[in-house]
């Protein structure tokens, strides 16, 4: 049913978007996106499958995710092109494809089906982020050739293009490999993560959101199928690479947005470790509250400002507005792992995890890491306490999403057994 709401509405509005006003269209894309939100929540639990299409619990909490976070990006945005609602619609069409297959070729055309309007939202400002945009747009065809090339010597040492088809020798090794430095890039884990920061920077502040949040969440989805039957080992040295460079290059940033860039790269890295020990409820748990602590803390970057926000920029946001300067706040706490935020379970569930599997040295180095970042964090949270003018006209709408969120980050933190059930990702 989601497929066929996806499907409907994407062709419907790309008929109507010259024809209608864009205050219209804008609604219009959001009931498309609320519509599939709520197909998916209404054949929760249910699994379906049609040829290489398949609905299951993977599909269903990665796309609600993706969904989220869709549905976030266009609330915050204000373009006067309807263009701009058309491509989100497009991009969270191609999330959820790649959530929802097992087929290689399949996943590769989502993935291009969820890049192309990302490399083009990159650059909407024009004149802003056009060298970035172009790194992401090469660097993003290089990934899909990897990954095409995996999906060839996949179905060479297997006999077929299903993901999670089990192999052996060095051609199925490689072939693995291959596939997952396609996945890495989208989800940045290092090294392959060198667009992250640049991207995250000239990008508008709305459209980093979307990245940060749903695009993550789309590819993690399509990196379980395939590194689920058995992480390959090499997975291992990404999650140690992406834990060390995220962390300790945040400690240098003084730009918001760059921060929080290489603060995701750092995240990737323990998201990969949940898939490396095979927990996909951690995993999906930890997805969540890394959804909606960054999405807060995008939402509140968008308030002061769509384009570059240094972190004196932030002084006194508390002062000027309480309510954006605490969720900020809130957001970065979380982020951090702190009680009695959400973010502290996504961790305590990955790192308790690892520990169960015996994955010593990456725990200590995930361990270690993470009291590495409170300092960035924590200079990011208590930045919006300080004397400054911070700029800020906040719609009341976006105070009102702030709030949710931050209760949400609150109570999932008091209450995580509430979800965690809803979360066993099948």
């Amino acid at each position: 049913m989601t497929l066929l709401v996806f499907t409907l509405f994407s062709v419907a509005l790309t008929l109507l978007g010259f024809f209608v006003p864009v205050a219209l269209f804008k609604r219009l894309t959001i009931l498309g996106l609320s519509l599939a939100l709520l197909s998916l929540l209404f054949t929760w639990g249910k699994p379906f499958a049609f040829g290489p299409y398949q609905v299951d619990g993977v599909s269903q909490v990665f796309t609600l995710l993706a969904l989220l976070g869709a549905l976030w990006t266009l609330g915050l945005v204000r373009s006067r092109r309807f263009e701009f609602y058309l491509l989100v619609l497009y991009a969270a069409f191609g999330m959820h494809l790649l959530a929802s297959t097992k087929n290689l070729i399949l996943l590769l055309v989502a993935l291009e089906a969820l890049s192309l309007p990302l490399y083009a939202l990159a650059t909407w400002r024009r004149g802003q982020g056009l060298e970035a945009a172009l790194k992401y747009f090469l660097l993003g065809a290089l990934a899909a050739a990897f990954f095409l090339y995996g999906a060839a010597l996949h179905y060479g040492a297997t006999g077929s293009f299903l993901a999670g088809t089990p192999g052996k020798g060095p051609l199925y090794a490689l072939a693995l490999g291959l596939l997952l430095v396609g996945l890495g890039f989208k989800v940045a884990l290092a090294p392959f993560h060198f667009w992250t920061p640049d991207v995250y920077q000239g990008s508008p502040t709305p459209v980093v959101l979307f990245m940060a949040t749903s695009v993550k969440a789309a590819a993690f989805a399509a990196l379980l199928r395939v590194a689920a039957p058995g992480a390959p080992d090499a997975l291992a040295f990404l999650i140690a690479l992406s834990v060390v460079v995220g962390n300790l290059a945040a400690l240098a940033q003084k730009e918001t947005k760059r921060l929080l860039a290489y603060s995701s790269i750092a995240h990737a890295g323990y998201m990969a470790l949940a898939l490396y020990t095979g927990n996909a409820q951690a995993l999906g748990f930890y997805l969540l509250t890394y959804v909606l602590a960054t999405g807060l803390a995008f939402a509140v970057l968008s308030e002061v400002s769509p384009d570059r926000v240094p972190l004196e920029a932030l002084r006194g946001l508390f002062h000027r507005d309480p309510l954006l300067g605490l969720a900020l706040f809130l957001a970065a706490l979380s982020l951090l792992g702190l009680p009695p935020l959400a973010g502290f379970w996504g961790k305590y569930l990955v790192f308790a995890e690892a520990a169960r599997a015996g994955k010593w040295g990456l725990l200590v180095l995930a361990l270690v890491t993470s009291a590495i970042s409170a300092y960035y964090y924590l200079a990011l949270g208590l930045s919006v306490f300080g004397r400054g003018e911070a700029g800020v006209a906040p719609r009341p709408l976006a105070r009102g999403v702030a709030l949710l969120v931050a209760l949400a980050l609150l109570l999932l933190g008091l209450l995580p057994g509430s979800v965690l059930p809803a979360l066993a990702a099948g």
